[in-house]
């Protein structure tokens, strides 16, 4: 009796049910089509991103080098910068360069330290792809149009462009991407409220500017949450998301810097100067400011995809779902009017707001078609005239963008003075450069000294200038550094005491400091050497970079060092 009682059920009495598969085991088949429809797109956005990814853009904007400095600076001197921090932006931007390249050894691996930054920047549009996509679905777009959402943030030259560059804005995107996709989760879940949270948190501590993007996910939320627990779900997101943001005026109040005071940096006057106290830079309405030509050159790369985005923002409104995100969009359009400062990367949080209006509004007008039994087809005439005419006027344009930034070398003149460097100066010698040398000099064991800091930092003269513009010994010059001069008095002083050491292509100089003053041009010409193109940067690939410091725990950085105090307003990025 004992052995058919556990031999199974008596007669008569019900099965078992079986267990049901478990989710992970079910997510193959649940979303196969989803894999078939964004795969391709991943494999050529990705191959578009990582080609030449060194060579172009070129060394046009020294933030890149600032930011992959400051990750150095983490690893091997276990300081939240490589001079000064005073609260310019908050530090796990740079602090997540700084794990992946710990991760993979990168600064030992490449032979430019920017690099390793990039090819983190590869890693985060990836991301930011995947976040994009789920987001399009939550939202309700088809597979098709999410995918060609994918297609457009990741493919346009402008994007391109912007999303090989080393910035927090690229980092601040992918987490805000992230808080989006949770918000719109259908399960309605307080879990969903708190990762999204925990992903806006992240994205407002790596690039601040961020949180002007709150009301968006905010709104998502609201609209995803049922009526009676939308106080719960909000009370989570609130609750969860100030938790972590407090943890940025916590770590100031704990080194001595919430508050300015004399002999130190400090949050308040961070903040004060990031959205009150920066000069301006004037309306894009207005033709003849910086703002006005900024917006340009972004249009120039490609005037496409930012063209449609705020073109569909009106009939975006009229859809319920994309309210928030044409919302989102709206908010970047209009703050640039009032004639505050424009970053160079704000573009970048624009780029994916624009790829979902189009594709959502794509989405809206072929919903009713679709709807219908007897038009279920009529829906791929439309497809079909906006793909010829995306193939008419769009692709070509692309394509010759496209094959320029596969081709061009725009780091040939930055890398052959680098290697010129390493061999040519004594490694005690301060040698005034951009921040795009400074690292590969500092692994390289010489004594660089960041151009900015030369008249911008009061350590810096008072440890490293003692003698003001004669203790600098030479000058890397560049063509974006020559039209900052007049904001460096001491390294103007330098220049006027200078000769031509070495002349590389893209207008990147050398230039020896003599005490003495600066020699003849007969003697100027005649010392100088002219390097061809690479040529230098080739021979040095083989190795003789040595690394004086081993890599130490990030956490490290949090606490105050002497590094970590200069007088309120000693930094000018």
């Amino acid at each position: 009796m004992t052995a058919l009682l556990q031999a199974g059920p008596l007669r008569g009495e019900p099965e078992p049910a079986a267990e049901p598969p478990r989710r992970w085991r079910r997510w193959p088949g649940l979303h196969a089509r989803s894999v078939a429809a964004l795969a391709p797109v991943l494999v050529v956005v990705g191959l578009a991103t990582a080609w030449n990814l060194q060579g172009w853009p070129g060394r046009v904007n020294d933030d890149e080098g600032t930011y992959v400095s400051e990750a150095w600076a983490m690893i091997f001197e276990h300081h939240l910068s490589h001079y000064t921090y005073w609260y310019d932006h908050p530090p796990f931007g740079w602090a997540q360069i700084a794990a992946y390249a710990w991760a993979t050894n990168g600064f030992a691996r490449d032979a430019s330290a920017v690099l390793v930054g990039r090819e983190f920047m590869w890693f985060v549009t990836m991301a930011s792809c995947l976040f994009l996509f789920v987001l399009c679905r939550r939202l309700g777009l088809r597979r098709v149009l999410s995918a060609a959402a994918v297609a457009l943030f990741g493919l346009s030259p402008l994007a391109i462009y912007f999303h090989r560059m080393v910035s927090l804005d690229n980092i601040g995107t992918m987490w805000l991407l992230a808080a989006l996709m949770f918000a719109a989760s259908r399960r309605n879940s307080l879990r969903a409220a708190f990762w999204s949270a925990v992903c806006l948190a992240a994205a407002v501590l790596s690039k601040e500017t961020v949180a002007l993007l709150a009301p968006a996910v905010i709104w998502v939320i609201w609209q995803h949450t049922d009526r009676r627990t939308r106080a719960w779900n909000l009370g989570i997101f609130g609750a969860t998301c100030l938790m972590l943001l407090f943890g940025y005026p916590l770590m100031a109040a704990l080194r001595g810097e919430l508050l300015p005071g004399q002999g130190h940096v400090s949050l308040a006057w961070a903040l004060w100067w990031q959205f009150g106290g920066r000069a301006g830079s004037g309306s894009p309405l207005d033709p003849r400011s910086g703002s006005a030509a900024l917006v340009h050159f972004w249009l120039g790369l490609d005037p496409w995809l930012l063209g449609i985005g705020m073109a569909l923002i009106p009939v975006a409104l009229f859809v319920k779902r994309l309210r928030p995100i044409a919302f989102g969009l709206l908010i970047q359009v209009v703050l640039p009017l009032k004639g505050a400062y424009l970053p160079y990367f704000y573009v970048t949080a624009m780029l994916p707001f624009a790829a979902v209006l189009a594709g959502g509004v794509a989405d809206a007008c072929l919903a009713p078609l679709a709807g219908r039994a007897r038009m279920r087809f009529a829906w791929g005439v439309p497809v079909l005239a906006a793909a010829a005419a995306f193939a008419v006027l769009v692709a070509p344009g692309w394509a010759r963008a496209l094959d320029r930034q596969s081709t061009v070398r725009g780091d040939v003149g930055s890398l052959a003075a680098t290697a010129w460097v390493e061999r040519h100066v004594p490694k005690s010698d301060v040698v005034v450069v951009d921040d795009y040398i400074w690292p590969d000099l500092k692994i390289a064991g010489l004594n660089p000294l960041w151009m900015w800091k030369v008249d911008g930092d009061p350590q810096v003269k008072r440890l490293d200038l003692p003698h003001g513009w004669a203790s600098i010994k030479y000058i890397v010059m560049t063509s974006q550094a020559s039209v900052m001069l007049n904001q460096l008095p001491t390294l103007m002083q330098a220049l006027a005491h200078s000769v031509l050491a070495a002349s590389f292509t893209q207008g990147v100089t050398v230039r020896e400091v003599l005490p003495g003053g600066p020699a003849s041009s007969a003697s100027s010409s005649s010392s100088a050497s002219s390097v061809p193109p690479g040529s230098a940067w080739a021979e040095s690939l083989g190795g003789g970079v040595s690394h004086p410091l081993t890599p130490g725990p990030i956490l490290a950085c949090f606490t105050a060092g002497p590094w970590d105090h200069a007088a309120p307003g000693s930094a000018s990025r």
